[in-house]
């Protein structure tokens, strides 16, 4: 069975079940250290702070030391890490019920809050501080945690998978008229080229006319053209 009651409770204070180890996983992102300690309730959870631990190394701090996941035990009998919803990151660094986090990390954090949409709660937001504390904000089957799992899975903020292509404008859309004008000069540009090359009015695929002033010739054969005559001027 992968729930259980801790403590007397069945659910954590941000409103998940509380759950074994069997219901967690390790977050498995590439270039990704230290959180083989932090085990993560399957599903959206593993997703979205999986996702948060790569973002905060990337853009707030380095992970220096090993994150703290899952637990089966905790001095605080209704935690979220009791049921694998919640991660301490650089623990030693940021003292529970302490405010030692200079100002630009922070508005870094606030930024990283901000992306991921409300999913993630900060525990420097509590009364009693603390920093090192990331847990998910929404309760257990909001539609909110899945539907930004799906977001990052398809490559949002380019943690996971591809992030998609942008395509190219159709008619009708705002940017559909700055995009054709771009192209037709684009496309105009090419085609003098072609025509410099290739003769007058040679502008299209499968056109090679040569120049009047060039006996005929396109430039390339010109170019020849001129070639052999000096070869012959000296006698090769």
């Amino acid at each position: 069975m992968t729930f259980r009651t801790a403590y007397g409770n069945t659910h954590s204070e941000n409103g998940w079940r509380m759950c074994n180890r069997d219901e967690c996983d390790i977050p498995r992102i590439k270039d990704l250290f230290l959180v083989d300690t932090a085990p993560l309730r399957k599903g959206a959870t593993l997703t979205i702070l999986g996702a948060w631990l790569f973002w905060y190394d990337r853009n707030v701090e380095e992970i220096g030391s090993p994150v703290w996941g899952w637990s089966n035990t905790n001095d605080v009998a209704n935690s979220n890490h009791l049921s694998g919803t919640a991660v301490d990151v650089n623990a030693p660094k940021y003292p529970w019920g302490q405010r030692v986090m200079p100002a630009a990390r922070i508005a870094k954090i606030r930024e990283g809050l901000r992306l991921f949409e409300g999913t993630v709660f900060w525990g420097a937001d509590w009364s009693r501080a603390d920093e090192m504390h990331y847990q998910m904000a929404f309760r257990e089957g909001d539609a909110r945690n899945e539907a930004f799992a799906a977001k990052l899975r398809a490559g949002h903020l380019g943690i996971y998978g591809t992030p998609t292509t942008p395509t190219k404008p159709e008619e009708g859309d705002m940017d559909f008229a700055a995009f054709k004008t771009y192209m037709d000069a684009v496309v105009s540009d090419v085609k003098d080229i072609r025509e410099q090359l290739c003769g007058m009015k040679q502008r299209d695929r499968g056109q090679f006319g040569g120049w009047p002033q060039l006996g005929g010739k396109t430039m390339v054969d010109a170019i020849a053209d001129i070639g052999k005559r000096l070869d012959k001027l000296e006698g090769k």
